[in-house]
């Protein structure tokens, strides 16, 4: 993916905000969001709501409970600000590691299959229609194979495949190697087949 295709699709992370400590805005928001500007992190909800929906609802499987789970995961996050740091991990990151504990600690209660009907029909660009379109098909026969992965594989196939990420990118927001990354893609990769 190159760096201007990303910059223009709305509400996904761009490559610079997940490695090397996210963009120069994104930490000038992150600053005036832990001195307490409400608009500083409204901003940062704006830009990365969208990519964390899509997200939770790879991991719920319904838009009700994936709109709960990204509210859950935003809520987190303000209330942790404080404690977050840039060591080298970008903004992003941050919060796709708080959606991955959320996910995690709701599959342990309610214990729900996923159900990829609802990914399926959630476009990564509100930019590109005819693209999403082609792309749907593709997609729906990816999604239907990942209720048969384990977590972190599925993981690393939504942020490589669906949104699009590199696995340096999937990398710093899952706070693993990008060999790591390599080898979670291609064991997933090789139990779809």
């Amino acid at each position: 993916m190159k760096q201007g295709d990303a910059d223009v699709v709305v509400g996904r992370a761009r490559p610079a905000d997940l490695v090397g400590g996210g963009s120069g805005t994104d930490g000038v928001l992150v600053r005036a969001a832990k001195s307490g500007d409400a608009s500083a992190f409204g901003e940062l909800y704006e830009r990365y709501r969208d990519a964390i929906y899509r997200y939770c609802l790879s991991r719920t499987g319904t838009a009700h409970d994936a709109e709960d789970l990204t509210s859950d995961v935003f809520v987190k996050a303000l209330h942790s600000i404080d404690r977050y740091q840039d060591r080298g991990l970008p903004f992003v990151a941050f919060l796709y590691r708080i959606a991955r504990n959320a996910a995690i600690d709701r599959s342990r209660t309610l214990k729900q299959p996923l159900s990829v009907d609802e990914l399926v029909t959630q476009p990564a660009s509100r930019q590109n229609v005819e693209a999403d379109a082609m792309l749907a098909v593709d997609r729906s026969i990816l999604l239907a194979a990942l209720t048969k992965l384990k977590t972190e594989h599925r993981d690393v196939i939504v942020m490589r495949f669906i949104e699009g990420y590199s696995a340096l990118e999937v990398a710093a927001a899952l706070g693993k190697t990008e060999g790591a990354v390599r080898t979670l893609q291609h064991r997933a990769l090789e139990r779809l087949r």
